[in-house]
């Protein structure tokens, strides 16, 4: 799989989430993003009701977010597929592939869980399965008692997402694939990066002061070769850090306690088992993160 930032898969409901998502994109020229295709999936629930469904507000919708980033000097294309009981994010993947889009961008619910939301449950199975980078946008909502009421929100400015960013690593592979993508996007942009590793609880010989000294000797050995690998490329200001305890736990105190603007991680881990794509930890750390991921998927078998 080729990590190019260069073109955006973008899912959208078409709900106020969407507006929110459309005011966000022209941050992402700092990835590297020119161009955008912008989808919408439609779900017809019956076979007769595919002959008189009709696409134009959607297709209209898509069209004015199209003029407005074209207007930021984006190259944008739109599309709309409606089709019998189509299940959004098969949708997005297939639009993704055909496409050739090197990544997709998608809101993540956060916290909220008003059941009518649509982008969280579908950021979740499209992170299940997806074999593409994922930047989800945290979407809040003002007040989840009041219906009504309730305004939706960008936790945190996807402007500065590149500023402060966390990157976590076990050390696997698809660890490796994150901090590829990592070099790519730091340059320029980025003006403290930390490496930070978790000795999990758990881990056989955590609890063993002798066996944990050669594990954290190793791994700062190894945070270090990271570093120097990554100041060959910028000037950003890498800190290395190793805590100990539940790797969720750690990651999230560390991106609040740390003001970090984005955690860039790969989306499994050391645990990965070939019918799981998403590890716990990752997964974990999407649901409560309030920053947004970046989420790097491992290479599997049948990719392209």
């Amino acid at each position: 799989m080729d990590l190019n930032l260069t073109h955006a898969l973008v899912a959208l409901d078409q709900s106020e989430a969407s507006d929110i998502i459309i005011n966000c994109l022209g941050h992402f020229r700092q990835f590297g993003t020119s161009k955008f295709t912008l989808f919408t999936s439609v779900s017809i629930p019956y076979p007769g009701g595919l002959a008189s469904a009709d696409d134009t507000r959607y297709k209209d919708k898509l069209e004015e977010y199209r003029k407005k980033l074209e207007s930021q000097g984006f190259e944008v294309q739109t599309v709309v597929r409606l089709k019998i009981n189509a299940y959004a994010p098969f949708q997005i993947l297939d639009a993704a592939k055909e496409h050739q889009a090197g990544y997709i961008i998608i809101a993540s619910r956060g916290h909220n869980k008003l059941r009518e939301f649509l982008l969280g449950s579908t950021a979740t199975e499209l992170l299940q399965r997806c074999t593409l980078p994922v930047y989800l946008i945290n979407i809040s909502v003002s007040d989840e008692s009041d219906i009504e009421k309730r305004t939706l929100f960008c936790a945190r400015s996807c402007r500065d997402s590149l500023l402060n960013i966390l990157y976590p690593t076990d050390f696997s592979p698809v660890s490796e694939r994150a901090f590829s993508v990592l070099k790519q996007v730091a340059p320029g942009n980025t003006r403290k990066v930390t490496m930070l590793h978790v000795q999990a609880s758990g881990r056989p010989g955590v609890d063993n002061p002798e066996m944990l000294k050669q594990f954290d000797e190793t791994d700062t050995q190894r945070l270090n070769a990271l570093k120097a690998t990554l100041s060959e490329v910028s000037d950003v200001d890498v800190r290395v850090k190793i805590a100990y305890g539940s790797p969720v736990k750690q990651i999230l105190e560390h991106a609040e306690n740390h003001e970090s603007t984005m955690i860039i991680m790969g989306s499994q881990g050391r645990g990965y088992v070939n019918d799981l794509f998403v590890g716990g930890v990752c997964m974990q750390v999407i649901r409560n993160a309030i920053i947004p991921v970046l989420t790097i998927p491992a290479p599997r078998p049948h990719d392209d």
